[in-house]
């Protein structure tokens, strides 16, 4: 949103002061005028702290970006000046809305953007690929429930200045005295998987237990050799990697598991140390899924 600051109490005095000269308005219409309120004020982003934020998402001419809080666009107009991407700038502000619509002009890529004048806890944005984010902390933390119910997996999110709290970020980068986050929105890879491994192994049923929080894996897999601990995870989007160990102090050797989540599947691949790569597909037991912790 590129704003931070709250209005004065002399600014609201003001305004309260033009309400009572105007006359009351009506009880709906009151709400409605408290209910568009901009939550913080406008302070424009760096243009390298823009840039920065753009290569870490790693933007490119097949991605739409929409920036929530868009202030003068310079977000979404730079998206699709340097990167070629579409972009969505969403502000509650109409006279931001006019200023990005005249800069995206001026920039010539008006064609690629849009601006729309709304509120952004209203607003649908399930076909970005990216979003960018310059808000207030307590405004991220409304906002990440939303983030992860509209968006897909593997959809990245970048913050200027503020983070989302135990919702670790996957990278972090400061650009002189800006701090920025960002993170991929993960597959919900919880509950209790299942597959047969290929014939040549000796373990027949193997069975995998996974929780989790965020982006953060832990579990166990349990087979006809016994239950071996998950020594490392790593999830982005919806591509995950497991490694377990198999025997215990120097004899333990790796194994490392591959895939992709693919609606109540996963399919990819596993090594064992020496070997070659075998496929694997696992399938969630029905009722085993868990909610993945959102926010507020």
């Amino acid at each position: 949103m590129h704003r931070r600051h709250f209005p004065s109490l002399s600014i609201l005095g003001l305004l309260l002061a033009l309400a009572v000269q105007c006359g009351t308005p009506s009880s709906s219409n009151a709400e409605a005028s408290w209910d568009i309120w901009p939550d913080v004020l406008y302070v424009p982003t760096p243009p390298e702290v823009v840039e920065e934020m753009l290569r870490l998402a790693d933007v490119g001419p097949g991605d739409v970006v929409y920036d929530l809080g868009s202030g003068d666009g310079r977000i979404v107009i730079s998206a699709a000046r340097d990167r070629g991407a579409r972009g969505v700038g969403v502000d509650i502000d109409p006279q931001l809305i006019r200023l990005s619509e005249r800069n995206a002009q001026r920039e010539g890529v008006a064609d690629r953007v849009r601006f729309v004048e709304e509120d952004l806890f209203r607003i649908d944005f399930s076909e970005a690929g990216v979003v960018t984010l310059y808000l207030l902390p307590d405004l991220n933390l409304r906002l990440r429930p939303e983030l992860f119910r509209q968006l897909r997996p593997g959809t990245r999110v970048v913050s200027h200045a503020f983070h989302m709290e135990d919702w670790r970020p996957d990278e972090e980068a400061r650009v002189g005295r800006h701090d920025i986050f960002f993170w991929v929105i993960p597959a919900n890879v919880s509950g209790r998987w299942s597959w047969q491994m290929p014939e040549q192994f000796e373990d027949e049923g193997v069975e995998l237990e996974l929780e989790q929080t965020f982006q953060q894996v832990s579990g166990f897999l349990r087979s006809a050799n016994g239950v071996h601990g998950l020594s490392w995870a790593a999830l982005r989007g919806d591509r995950l990697m497991l490694v377990f160990d198999e025997g215990v102090g120097a004899d333990a050797k790796p194994v490392i598991f591959e895939g992709r989540l693919d609606g109540e599947q996963i399919r990819g691949s596993f090594v064992r140390e020496g070997g070659e790569p075998q496929p694997w597909r696992a399938v969630r037991e029905a009722g085993s899924l868990r909610p993945l912790e959102t926010g507020w």
